[in-house]
């Protein structure tokens, strides 16, 4: 969509958790190329940092399931096929790429997979903001009661897969962090855009309108700088 037909509050939002990511894996990268010691991203607030992360992104994921399916009056998504599609697709590429770079630890369920799984198993809850409000609420307290445990259900798969992966994302809490920002997708304040009256809104929130293809490349570009740098030091 153009800017001005877009929610720019949503957007702005997602430019915030996009800004935050790209920060965390630069301090990442330069651990990974030894620049220091910090215990990135497990440590103590780092590893809160990447939740916050996380949360942003879903809580994102959710609003626009939510005001979608709002603004279409109950009426199929005609491009959820091909919105899956492309999510998998760049899942598949993020599986690839970590194989290669960090092949002890490479990412089988991240960011992009739960995504995906989220466009699939959400459809039914669009419609129904206060179920998808009880179900995400009630997800969120069954997780802070440690049921499911964190990481189910892929501690079954455990003998096929790495023990550390350098991005995971739990299917619990996150679903139920979805499917409340679902339910609140569908609220008149979300839709009325309360930051969209602030002038450079568009501007700020280009990110945003770019979130996937930033999510994809930001990585290979940060690991060939800090490459050329290790060679033009040696």
């Amino acid at each position: 969509m153009p800017p001005r037909a877009r929610n720019q509050t949503i957007d702005l939002i997602r430019t915030f958790a996009i800004v935050l990511m790209v920060v965390f894996h630069f301090i990442f990268d330069l651990k990974y190329f030894g620049y220091h010691a910090w215990d990135i991203p497990d440590g103590n607030g780092w590893y809160q940092f990447r939740n916050l992360i996380v949360g942003g992104f879903m809580g994102c994921v959710g609003l626009s399931l939510g005001m979608g399916a709002q603004l279409r009056n109950g009426a199929r998504d005609p491009r959820l096929t091909q919105r899956v599609l492309k999510v998998a697709i760049c899942a598949l590429i993020t599986t690839a790429t970590s194989l290669a770079l960090y092949p002890e630890a490479w990412i089988y369920f991240g960011v992009l997979h739960f995504i995906a799984l989220m466009y699939l198993i959400s459809q039914p809850l669009l419609d129904r903001p206060r179920l998808a409000a009880a179900l995400g609420g009630g997800m969120v307290l069954l997780y802070w009661a440690g049921v499911p445990p964190y990481g189910w259900p892929f501690e079954h798969l455990a003998h096929v897969l790495p023990g550390y992966t350098v991005d995971f994302v739990s299917p619990s809490p996150w679903i139920g962090v979805v499917w409340l920002g679902v339910a609140l997708g569908h609220s008149p304040w979300l839709r009325s855009d309360p930051l969209g009256a602030w002038k450079h809104a568009a501007r700020a929130a280009s990110p945003g309108r770019h979130s996937l293809i930033i999510y994809l490349v930001h990585q290979p570009i940060l690991f060939l700088g800090f490459w050329l740098i290790g060679l033009a030091q040696d």
